[in-house]
């Protein structure tokens, strides 16, 4: 299984942690990617959940819940230009 582990820094971790209020589809992705800190800061995510993040990133607007994710999607991006040789 492919595992993807990510280090987030103090506030990214306070962010992500802070409680959900809700039941929409944005509220279950930040309570299956808050499932996912197995450390303090260590966030480790599947293909399948980063699928999901990006699906939701690019699909939606702005708001309160998405800006939860901005380092977690700014690191996702980072990788994912350092792998576009691979795909080539």
């Amino acid at each position: 299984m492919t595992i993807v582990r990510i280090v987030l820094g103090p506030e990214a971790v306070v962010a992500l942690r802070r409680p959900i209020a809700g039941r929409g589809g944005f509220q279950a992705l930040l309570t299956a990617v808050q499932g996912q800190l197995v450390e303090p800061n260590l966030l480790e995510l599947s293909p399948e959940l980063i699928e999901r993040l990006a699906r939701y990133a690019g699909s939606y607007g702005r708001g309160g819940f998405q800006g939860r994710l901005d380092t977690v999607l700014v690191k996702l991006s980072k990788l994912a230009k350092a792998l576009e040789p691979l795909a080539a």
